[in-house]
């Protein structure tokens, strides 16, 4: 029996790394750096894959020492697929998730945004699990949208975030539009 998860992570890093021309950054995946990086070395990418009704995941240690740790930009790419069944039922091989994998959608908030939401959601608490806090779709929309609560909810000020939809399905939000045109030249939307 393979590992759904693992298929479906690897699969959306090479996606992002493809996506905007990055190189992987954590070459061991030893969770030590974000997963890629751009090839210029001034920012950073950590991908979280998830169903769009689940949430990708941030766990408190991870999000802990990429801020602790790392001195560049960092971004959380945060990119939803439609699947939302049990995948090692529906899909017995790694091929054939692959194969259904959609991106259904991918936003890509700096830092500042993923740690807000870190330290004013409940966390969840599993005995052999880090602390972690799950973004779904709709609030990443609302985030990216400008929903007021949404806003509140992190306790940030809107105004001093810039919002990009170069694509449908990809939203870009930069702190004051930092590195905003370096990610818009480096997109290559034909992967999608």
């Amino acid at each position: 029996m393979y590992e759904p998860r693992r298929i479906v992570g690897d699969f959306f890093e090479q996606r992002v790394m493809r996506l905007f021309d990055l190189v992987r950054a954590d070459v061991e995946s030893l969770g030590i750096a974000p997963d890629l990086r751009s090839k210029d070395g001034s920012f950073f990418v950590e991908v979280k894959a998830s169903a769009y009704d689940n949430g990708g995941v941030i766990n408190r240690t991870q999000l802990r020492r990429f801020s602790d740790d790392i001195s560049v930009r960092r971004f959380y790419a945060f990119v939803y697929h439609s699947i939302s069944r049990d995948m090692t039922k529906d899909y017995p091989t790694p091929r054939r998730l692959k194969c259904a994998l959609d991106l259904r959608s991918l936003y890509l908030f700096p830092f500042s945004i993923v740690k807000a939401h870190f330290e004013k959601s409940r966390k969840r608490i599993h005995p052999k699990h880090d602390d972690f806090v799950q973004l779904r779709e709709s609030l990443a929309q609302a985030i990216f949208e400008g929903d007021k609560s949404a806003w509140e909810h992190l306790g940030l000020e809107q105004e001093d975030y810039k919002m990009a939809k170069p694509h449908e399905k990809i939203h870009i939000v930069t702190k004051q539009g930092h590195l905003e045109q370096q990610i818009l030249d480096s997109l290559h939307p034909g992967v999608i």
